[in-house]
């Protein structure tokens, strides 16, 4: 499992991903953020790697499901991108209102399967808590006083991204999550695969139902298929309103984007070194 996971690492995931986009501005642009960016990556690496090697105590995986939580699960954001897309469509004529209800469509996408289109209501958010209860059972994992201050500030940057700030700035974003997450939940499912190996009992079932939400990201590569419909809603936006592609803003949005995800991972990975360090402390008086 661990020569598998060290292969499997977020960059040579996305790079795939990457190779397959048709844009070669975009292309560009997307490679040299995550090249510039490579130490908050190397953060986020550095999380995972470290995650499968102990027992985490209830307070430390709390921590944990609730920031990590905070850096996905954006429907809000989407929906009101969605709506903004569409608010603005009502202002135009024919052929740019119709450009413009196609972004939304595309962009409202990337978030049928958090809803639960398709899958009889299940929502990716239902799924989340599965995960974080399988692992924690009945801990309050969802109380504030468990989410990182980074954490919460990068969901606030994610949302202010997509529902206030510049209409292009809210697709890059949603662009570029759904591109880094199909390499973090990639990265995520041999950790968290890992981790129950080692230190839980659980039976297959219990092993399954606790990683479906990561699995049903990477399953079918979901998050690939959001990215290109991202895509999609860009260049209809870009023809819409008569306006080329920012791509140095794109790479700039992109590598920000990395760097705030990297501080939230890094400190996670800080506070887990500190639990190790406490607990060979308390070995050494013993």
């Amino acid at each position: 499992m661990s020569k598998i996971a060290s292969t499997s690492s977020i960059i040579s995931t996305v790079s795939s991903i990457i190779n397959m986009v048709s844009d070669e501005k975009l292309k560009q642009a997307l490679s040299q953020s995550f090249l510039e960016a490579s130490e908050p990556l190397q953060h986020c690496e550095n999380f995972f790697a470290l995650l499968p090697t102990h027992c985490w105590s209830n307070q430390m995986l709390a921590t944990f499901f609730n920031s990590w939580k905070a850096t996905h699960l954006k429907m809000l954001g989407i929906y009101g991108l969605s709506c903004r897309l569409q608010r603005l469509a009502l202002t135009r004529d024919t052929q740019e209102r119709e450009q413009l209800l196609l972004a939304s469509a595309f962009n409202a996408e990337t978030s049928h399967e958090d809803l639960g289109l398709d899958y009889e209501g299940v929502t990716h958010a239902a799924l989340y808590e599965d995960f974080a209860n399988s692992f924690l059972g009945n801990y309050p994992w969802q109380l504030d006083e468990y989410c990182l201050p980074q954490a919460r500030d990068f969901k606030k940057w994610i949302y202010h991204n997509m529902v206030v700030d510049d209409i292009y700035k809210g697709l890059f974003t949603n662009m570029f999550s759904e591109i880094y997450n199909h390499g973090e939940y990639t990265r995520s499912l041999f950790a968290f695969s890992e981790l129950i190996e080692k230190y839980y009992h659980f039976s297959s079932e219990e092993k399954k139902k606790a990683l479906s939400y990561i699995g049903v990201h990477v399953a079918d590569e979901t998050e690939v298929a959001h990215f290109q419909v991202v895509v999609k809603a860009l260049n209809e936006y870009s023809k819409a309103t008569n306006t080329p592609i920012d791509y140095t803003q794109a790479k700039l949005l992109f590598k920000e984007y990395l760097t705030r995800l990297g501080t939230v991972m890094e400190a996670l990975t800080i506070e887990m070194r500190q639990e190790i360090n406490a607990a060979k402390h308390l070995l050494s008086v013993s």
